[in-house]
């Protein structure tokens, strides 16, 4: 979280998992999206190409809601999904 913090208890949001299974995936940034509330967010980029990539989805049609907390059960699912899209690739 900073140059000399980790925070291993913090929460991670959604908005974090896509930037960081999109990395680990190395799926290149998409521009445009079907979510409203991720425009001019830091991970916009990556929300959109976890969800082009099938990996993520939205909590309706067009929000996304990349700073909420991630569940371990969403979490999960959201691994699986990567894990079968790097199949794909």
């Amino acid at each position: 979280v900073s140059a000399t913090s980790f925070a291993p208890d913090r929460q991670v949001t959604r908005g974090q998992v896509a930037a960081l299974l999109t990395r680990a995936f190395d799926l290149d940034p998409v521009d445009d999206g079907p979510f409203d509330d991720t425009a001019g967010h830091t991970h916009e980029g990556r929300i959109n190409a976890a969800h082009a990539a099938g990996i993520t989805q939205g909590v309706t049609a067009t929000s996304f809601a990349p700073d909420r907390e991630l569940p371990r059960d969403q979490m999960a699912s959201l691994l699986i999904r990567a894990l079968d899209a790097a199949q794909d690739l």
